[in-house]
């Protein structure tokens, strides 16, 4: 009997014993590992973590943001990063990763951090940084009631390039008004007797026009005072009004100031161009100047604001984010993914990511790092920067339809009208479907 009562009692202890070894071994969820169920992702408990972070940063800039990611790994060993930058497969890798809510724990936004990705973002306002961001950029990347949707590490200040020395040589200041551009074309194309082409632009690659349609659509219909935002935002914009825009595009191909094959050349033929002292303007940005230094060391490229068109208005730049990251708001690594971006926005860090791209700086402490662009920045550091017309005023997918109308436009296929008539139908469409 006594034996009997041992055999229960030591049944009894070992049950005990292994029910609270169960329990503590894995919290009770039969789950252990990286941060991917319930751990939040905490750093320093010695577990491995796995980030995923994806870019759509490509070249010399990705290359930065990889060699930080190293570092950054090397000084917080329990955290490993898969770092992707897809290239051109970026947008549509992330438009099938939104429609499954399945996102990378860091990813950029490319220019639609509030339009595109706002509802997956995390709030960075709480991070230190966030108290730094630059007046000019946080319109872009923060809204009105304080949210910080990324973290801004440079800033887009974009608008047409030129060509330094061919402007002194035939006694042109830089435009500030299409009117004065339009003259400035005509001096140019008088004066070197066709040698060298007033605007040069690779049509072929389609983008360059749609470049060029997105640029002077801000000052044609949105910077002035009175102007046709609300009517694009709420569906009631006349489209009819469009039409100055694309006949814009096609009275300069009619009056010989782009180049004479703006329909087969390509990107890498207006830096070559612009390079070799053949054309003096481009509608392209400030990075085209470092790909035509490339060619030519000595070229002195210079970058002017968005020359206005209405009447009493200003010239303005195009932009806002260029190089994000911000944070999926379901990761199940918030803290190790805050503490990845946190790490980007150090001083050292955001010069180096800032200068790859030869932009001003998204923080405040930061000094301009352009090489000969930062003079321009400086220049111009009071003016105006108003986002891409078609990251507000368009719906998604409306890009495509520029470009491509823009080619058709430049081969006689359409007429500015029949432009302005296939935007506003592609607009109604995707405006629906998005």
């Amino acid at each position: 009997m006594k034996q009997r009562k041992r055999s229960v009692l030591l049944f009894t202890v070992l049950a005990c014993v292994l029910a609270l070894s169960a329990c503590g071994s894995n919290g009770g969820n039969g789950k252990t590992g990286n941060g991917a169920e319930g751990d939040s992702g905490n750093t320093g408990s010695g577990k491995e973590i796995r980030l995923n972070v994806s870019t759509n940063v490509v070249g010399e800039q990705a290359k930065v943001l990889q060699e930080i990611t190293e570092r950054f790994m090397e000084e917080n060993p329990d955290i490993k990063v898969d770092f992707s930058a897809p290239g051109k497969e970026y947008e549509n890798m992330m438009k099938v990763k939104m429609a499954s809510s399945d996102m990378p724990d860091v990813f950029a936004t490319h220019g639609w951090a509030k339009q595109r990705y706002g509802e997956f973002l995390e709030d960075l306002s709480g991070e230190a940084w966030a108290a730094e961001i630059s007046e000019a950029i946080k319109p872009s990347v923060a809204d009105e009631s304080g949210k910080v949707y990324v973290l801004p590490m440079d800033q887009d200040k974009s608008g047409p390039t030129y060509n330094v020395d061919i402007l002194n040589e035939y006694g042109i200041e830089v435009p500030s008004t299409y009117e004065e551009l339009l003259a400035a074309c005509e001096i140019i194309k008088t004066k070197s007797g066709g040698k060298v082409i007033p605007i040069h632009i690779g049509g072929a690659d389609a983008w360059p026009l749609g470049q060029f349609l997105d640029f002077f659509a801000t000052p044609l219909l949105i910077s002035a005072e009175t102007n046709e935002g609300e009517a694009l935002l709420n569906g009631t914009f006349d489209w009819n009004k469009f039409d100055v825009l694309p006949q814009m595009l096609k009275d300069l191909q009619d009056k010989g100031y782009l180049n004479k094959d703006v329909l087969t050349s390509k990107y890498s033929d207006s830096a070559k161009a612009f390079a070799e002292g053949k054309a003096a303007f481009t509608v392209i940005g400030p990075y085209f100047i470092e790909e035509a230094q490339k060619i030519n060391p000595e070229l002195k490229g210079g970058l002017m604001p968005i020359p206005s068109i209405v009447p009493g208005d200003t010239a303005t730049f195009a932009g806002g984010e260029k190089t994000t990251w911000g944070v999926w708001n379901k990761s199940k690594n918030m803290e190790a993914a805050k503490k990845y971006v946190a790490y980007f926005a150090k001083p050292e860090n955001i010069t180096l990511v800032a200068k790859s791209n030869q932009l001003p700086p998204g923080l405040n402490g930061v000094d301009i790092d352009a090489g000969q662009l930062t003079e321009y920045y400086e220049k111009y550091k009071d003016t105006r920067v108003l986002p891409y017309f078609d990251r507000v005023y368009l719906p998604n997918g409306m890009w495509d339809v520029m470009c491509k109308n823009g080619q058709d436009l430049l081969s006689g296929g359409i007429t500015a009208r029949e432009y302005s008539e296939n935007m506003k139908k592609e607009f109604e469409r995707l405006k629906v479907a998005n």
